[in-house]
């Protein structure tokens, strides 16, 4: 059969459908996937057919720049919904004839495609990354409760729905009331394990938890000699990578850095830091740091002791796999999760939220997840649960029940 994929955003939001576009060629698929133009060599170096849609933009790094122009985290989120729509908006001109040639289109979580589908008439199969997005019925919840309910609905409706229904106006596609109608009538997709998140009886039989998608490097990566030097010279260390955090310069860039290397001295841990390279080219560092450059998480994470991360789906993913301690500092929605949830796993200290991070938290966060024995063992062991799964081959199985191969 032959599969369209759309998706926008950053390399995170790309990653987990090189790995299924490869679980699906794989199986005797044609596959052509499709997002910015920048991300042709992280796509093309998998052996995965690319097509380039839309302007060539930076998603992670504008996205960035928008939220910290925000006054608000929730009118940062309104204003990087409604950027990513105008991506999605100024890229539908390409995706409309790739979907058109397609036997099925692979929605997105970003719901790039999703109205060109409908205009087509093309069967499609969704992707969804954040399952509370995921409408549930529940007719035994308490009246207050199904009000609650239906008020974050529509208000959900009115961020998100509206500005879709702009562009599915503009191309002729039927208009939709609710994320959940943008969603695959026939399989949505959830590449979540289920160590981690357990199904919601509630949900219907589309939505389906596969396992993880992870996509390694194609060949082995080889890391400087400086860096493997540093690795092997001493203590096992720990790893900071904080995303789109860590992009920025400037005084809030340098204010952050010295909260990580105050942190990383107090809690007298090693640490490879990853980002603000301007910054850090600036500041001296101690010998106990070492600043990387790109390096794959599926091999960093392998190789030290805990990592501080920003919370992001992909990087969550990552660490799990790892089998190592995790300190969450959020400052978005779903990141807001994935903090709480390694905690409750009991594979991380409680999540800091952006606003909160000082020398002292992180320092004491990072001393327990370095060197507490219960959350190290139930880390090892959920990593090992998660290794154990293979994701992708689950959900090409499920496509191909559902439509067919």
């Amino acid at each position: 059969m032959r599969f369209a994929i759309f998706t926008v955003g950053s390399r995170g939001d790309v990653q987990p459908y090189v790995a299924l576009s490869r679980g699906l060629r794989r199986r005797g698929h044609s596959v052509i996937l499709a997002s910015h133009p920048s991300m042709a060599g992280l796509v093309e170096r998998h052996g995965v057919p690319f097509a380039p849609i839309g302007p060539e933009v930076d998603v992670g790094k504008a996205a960035a720049d928008i939220r910290g122009r925000s006054r608000s985290w929730f009118l940062g989120f309104i204003r990087v919904m409604q950027f990513t729509v105008s991506v999605i908006e100024e890229a539908s001109p390409d995706i409309l004839p790739l979907a058109e040639e397609a036997d099925v289109v692979v929605v997105s979580h970003s719901f790039a495609g999703a109205a060109e589908a409908d205009k087509l008439g093309k069967p499609t199969v969704s992707v969804t990354l954040q399952h509370q997005a995921i409408p549930i019925e529940d007719p035994s919840a308490s009246l207050p409760r199904r009000t609650v309910r239906a008020a974050a609905g529509r208000l959900m409706g009115m961020m998100m729905v509206r500005p879709y229904n702009r562009l599915r106006k503009k191309i002729g596609a039927p208009r939709v009331s609710s994320i959940g109608e943008m969603m695959s009538p026939r399989l949505n997709l959830l590449p979540i394990s289920p160590h981690v998140v357990e199904r919601d009886p509630r949900w219907g039989p589309r939505h389906r938890l596969t396992g993880y998608w992870f996509l390694d490097e194609p060949q082995r990566w080889d890391p400087s000699a400086e860096l493997r030097a540093f690795l092997d010279e001493g203590e096992t260390p720990g790893a900071v990578t904080l995303g789109a955090m860590s992009l920025g310069a400037g005084a809030d860039a340098l204010e952050t850095v010295e909260v990580v290397l105050n942190a990383v001295e107090r809690a007298r841990v090693r640490a490879v830091v990853q980002g603000w390279d301007e910054t850090m080219a600036a500041v001296e560092l101690p010998d106990t740091v070492y600043h990387a450059g790109s390096v794959p998480h599926s091999w960093l994470f392998e190789r030290v002791r805990c990592v501080v991360h920003h919370g992001g789906f992909g990087t969550t993913a990552a660490a799990l796999r790892a089998g190592i301690p995790a300190v969450v500092v959020p400052h978005i929605i779903d990141q807001l999760y994935w903090g709480e949830r390694v905690h409750a796993l009991g594979v991380g200290p409680q999540a800091i939220h952006r606003s909160k991070l000082s020398a002292d938290s992180l320092a004491q966060a990072l001393a327990e997840a370095c060197r507490d024995s219960a959350m190290r063992t139930r880390a090892a062991e959920l990593g090992a649960q998660i290794r154990a799964e293979n994701g992708v081959e689950k959900a090409v199985r499920l496509i191909e029940s559902v439509v067919g191969g």
